[in-house]
């Protein structure tokens, strides 16, 4: 084979290597799986849990629009947009409000559909879950008791939660929310009062209705209460200071912001800003867990690329770009290198000054009053949280793990005792999370005895 025909081979074989390293770098896709959290036995009257189990490629933070639909047993949460910030690791899980169903059979609930722009190309896509098949068993020793079927809607700068009530043959429709964000402070307690009112005199539902409307009330006084507490919270958080500052300084302005309160203890926070002058907007993510402000993150929100056809001539750049690929992979190896470095005594410094220590605590004498509740499985999950939470900030992680990940981190880091001691706590709250034990005082005591010798 002569010099000339051995050249076009190698760069044929280049084009083609490079090629197809590219389409795979461009596969990348979120994936999500619809669970049933302890769906084995469940009976009319149970709290029953929808789970979004999500592997995120890209290692950062993804806004979402969830569309979902989860009714089974004339109850349940019919989701026609719901933001949610993917968090910046390869696994993990949200956790809707437990759905309680009110009558037996067999049901299948639809995929949720997820929407999200690429950050790696900038193009909006949709990745669908898989459909979950169910079954509610009849609970005779059950008393009557209202249900609903709620309709959620929180995208775009609107909040709306209409609840469709129907008890003892009546049914009433209940709304809350319905303006933008930037509008919330002008729909005061007292037209959400005479809203809830006049609905209720529409309607004419039955005696039940006067302590449905008192728990309405209160709801939402709890979450005026929190929103005003998280927002405190936020003002005195240092990151958040520190990318607020970034962000007008670069001309963004601040509009107000929203809550997602995704369960009892944790409500996602999200503050928008926005560059009157180029339309650039940005967002600043942060979570509240538990009465602390967690996960600040600042979020750029990419604009969609149009859609394009390649030219025929692209493809002679493909060797060249190989070339290019290499050198930059290299480059890029030492900088990488250099910045974990960099963000390894960063992160020692936050710890230094964090009181992890206590947060740890106060989340196992969470956990006793759980059990306390005969919340036995919520007390479990909150000491396996108070675990890896006191390690995660111990070893300068700063950031929630895994069980898998907090036994790697702590492997020759901590002598043989401690980690058995680790291992055997999470190895507990675990066979309780997927219902392989029934919890009882006696164990429940020990694994709290050994959580507060680990956590000094």
């Amino acid at each position: 084979m002569s010099i000339g025909k051995k050249a076009v081979a190698i760069l044929l074989i280049s084009a083609f290597f490079f090629g197809v390293t590219s389409a795979s770098a461009v596969a990348k896709t979120l994936v999500v799986r619809k669970v049933v959290e302890n769906g084995d036995n469940i009976k009319v009257g149970d709290e029953v849990t929808i789970l979004l189990q999500f592997k995120n490629p890209f290692t950062q933070a993804i806004p979402l629009q969830i569309v979902d639909r989860n009714v089974f047993g004339n109850n349940g949460l019919d989701i026609k947009c719901l933001e949610y910030t993917l968090p910046a690791k390869e696994e993990s899980t949200m956790a809707y409000d437990p759905i309680v169903p009110f009558k037996p059979g067999k049901y299948t609930l639809d995929a949720a559909k997820i929407t999200y722009i690429n950050p790696e190309t900038g193009k909006r896509e949709t990745v669908e879950s898989n459909s979950l098949d169910l079954e509610v068993n009849a609970n005779n020793t059950l008393q009557p008791q209202a249900q609903g079927i709620t309709t959620i809607y929180q995208c775009n700068g609107t909040n709306i939660r209409s609840t469709s009530y129907s008890s003892y043959g009546s049914s009433f429709n209940i709304q809350i929310g319905g303006s933008s964000y930037g509008n919330e402070e002008q729909q005061s307690g007292g037209q959400q009062q005479e809203e809830i009112e006049k609905r209720m005199t529409n309607n004419q539902i039955s005696q039940n209705t006067d302590q449905l409307k008192k728990e309405l009330e209160k709801e939402m006084q709890e979450q005026k209460k929190l929103e005003e507490q998280i927002q405190k919270e936020l003002a005195k958080n240092p990151d958040f200071l520190r990318y607020n500052e970034q962000l007008r300084n670069t001309g963004f302005n601040q509009t107000p912001p929203s809550f997602n309160q995704v369960s009892q203890n944790y409500t996602q926070v999200t503050v928008p800003y926005r560059n009157e002058s180029t339309g650039a907007e940005r967002r600043i993510k942060a979570d509240y867990i538990n009465g602390t402000i967690r996960n600040v993150t600042l979020v750029s929100i990419p604009e969609q690329k149009e859609e394009s056809n390649n030219p025929w001539w692209l493809l002679l750049l493909v060797p060249i770009a190989g070339v290019i690929a290499t050198g930059w992979f290299i480059f890029g190896k030492y900088r990488k290198r250099t910045q974990r470095q960099e963000a390894s005594t960063f992160a020692i410094e936050q710890v230094a000054t964090a009181d992890y220590v206590s947060d740890a605590r106060r989340m196992v004498e969470e956990a006793e009053r759980l059990f306390r509740n005969k919340r036995e499985k919520d007390a479990y999950e909150r000491i396996s949280q108070a675990l890896r939470f006191y390690f995660s900030y111990k070893q300068g992680i700063k950031k929630e793990l895994l069980k898998t990940e907090l036994m790697d981190a702590l492997r020759g880091k901590v002598d043989a005792d401690m980690y058995s001691k680790v291992r055997e706590c999470l190895d507990w709250c675990e066979r309780v999370e997927f219902a392989k034990y029934k919890p009882n005082e006696k164990d429940f005591d020990k694994i709290v005895g050994i959580t507060k010798e680990i956590i000094l």
